[in-house]
């Protein structure tokens, strides 16, 4: 079955957490634009919590937030995985950005109706893969033949990070590497990788110092 190829990007502490310190954002982005993905993959927590963090008070709909938006045809989806709704009434925030193409939402059959009546409401396309969790190997068929999606970076949590590496579906890894010790038990990016508990083999691509300490690394993941 084919897929898009996949590359989890994120910035961490040399002790691995990706929260408790401030991220370097701009160099974050500056990277994440050089792979030049067709998509941007996120959870619903992630967006979640930046609309809290970066976005303040949320603005309200307007007619604008129900159509889909007339963009350039080079700029990614944001492709944002929410079987539980946790972002309905977030979404036109997401959609008013304007490096974003549109928003494309996956769900399960075990999603409430009441989210689904607001997708249909708003113009969201969605897809519906998986009973209780998405299915990613289809829905990443899919993506790739109805959208033409290629190439995808995850911007996600431990959580969704833990299940695309579980299953075999992360290609890359990309790490921003702050100089900082966080120290903290909780907010490990790849504490428990896998539920299979096995070691995941990586091949180092590139190394690379950066600004104000930071190191850049990449990595491809071995086939088990």
């Amino acid at each position: 079955m084919e897929r898009p190829k996949l590359i989890m990007h994120n910035s961490i502490s040399l002790d691995g957490s990706f929260t408790d310190f401030e991220v370097n954002m701009e160099l974050h982005y500056q990277i994440a634009g050089k792979f030049k993905a067709d998509a941007n993959l996120i959870g619903s927590n992630t967006i979640k919590i930046g609309i809290e963090i970066y976005s303040g008070d949320l603005p309200p709909e307007n007619e604008t937030d129900f159509q889909k938006p007339d963009r350039d045809t080079s700029l990614p989806y944001w492709i944002i995985v929410d079987t539980k709704g946790i972002t309905k009434g977030l979404l036109h925030a997401c959609r008013s950005f304007e490096f974003c193409k549109d928003v494309i939402i996956l769900i399960s059959k075990q999603t409430g109706q009441d989210y689904i009546d607001y997708l249909k409401a708003r113009n969201y396309d969605f897809l519906v893969y998986g009973e209780k969790h998405v299915d990613f190997e289809q829905a990443f068929n899919v993506l790739m033949r109805r959208y033409a999606i290629k190439t995808t970076l995850i911007d996600a949590g431990p959580t969704l990070t833990r299940v695309l590496l579980s299953k075999g579906l992360i290609d890359e890894i990309s790490l921003l590497i702050h100089p900082i010790l966080v120290g903290k038990k909780q907010g490990k990016l790849l504490a428990c990788l896998n539920e299979q508990n096995k070691n995941i083999n990586l091949k180092l691509l590139s190394h690379e110092k950066l600004d104000g300490n930071l190191v850049l690394l990449r990595y491809q993941v071995q086939q088990r």
